[in-house]
C-alpha cells in the first residue's frame, strides 16, 4: 500500500509539471509557440537542478516511463499512418527535415556531452 502511495505521489508530480507546461505554453501562445510537455521538461531540469525536486522523489516513475518510452510512441505512430493522406505531397520535404534535424541533435548532443566530460576532468583535477 505504501509501494502503491509513493508511485502515486510520484505521479502526481510529473503531472503537475506538465500541467504547469502547458499552462506557461498557453500563456506564452500569442508571444511564441512553444508545446507545454517541453516546457514542462525544462520546468523539470530547472527544479532538478535546482534541487528543489530531488531525484528520489520522482525517481521511481520515471526510471519506469523512460524503460517503457518506446510504447508512449505508439498513439503518435498510429496517428501518423491514419493521416498519411495528409502528408502525402509533403514526404520529401518531411523526410529532409528529419534527416537534418537527426543529425543536428546528434552533433549538439556529442558537443553537449565533450564539455561536460571535459568540465568533470577539470574539476577533479
Amino acid at each position: 500500500m505504501k509501494k502503491i502511495f509513493k508511485i502515486a505521489v510520484q505521479i502526481a508530480i510529473i503531472y503537475a509539471i506538465y500541467w504547469a507546461g502547458n499552462l506557461v505554453s498557453s500563456l506564452m501562445s500569442h508571444i511564441i509557440v512553444i508545446p507545454g510537455n517541453i516546457i514542462g521538461m525544462v520546468i523539470l531540469l530547472v527544479l532538478l537542478t535546482a534541487n528543489i525536486l530531488k531525484l528520489s522523489m520522482i525517481e521511481e516513475t520515471s526510471s519506469f516511463m523512460l524503460k517503457y518510452m518506446g510504447f508512449f510512441f505508439v498513439p503518435l505512430s498510429v496517428g501518423i499512418m491514419e493521416s498519411y493522406k495528409l502528408i502525402q505531397g509533403s514526404i520529401v520535404q518531411i523526410i529532409i527535415i528529419l534527416i537534418i534535424s537527426c543529425i543536428l541533435v546528434m552533433y549538439v548532443s556529442c558537443k553537449v556531452t565533450d564539455v561536460l566530460i571535459s568540465y568533470k576532468e577539470k574539476s577533479h583535477d
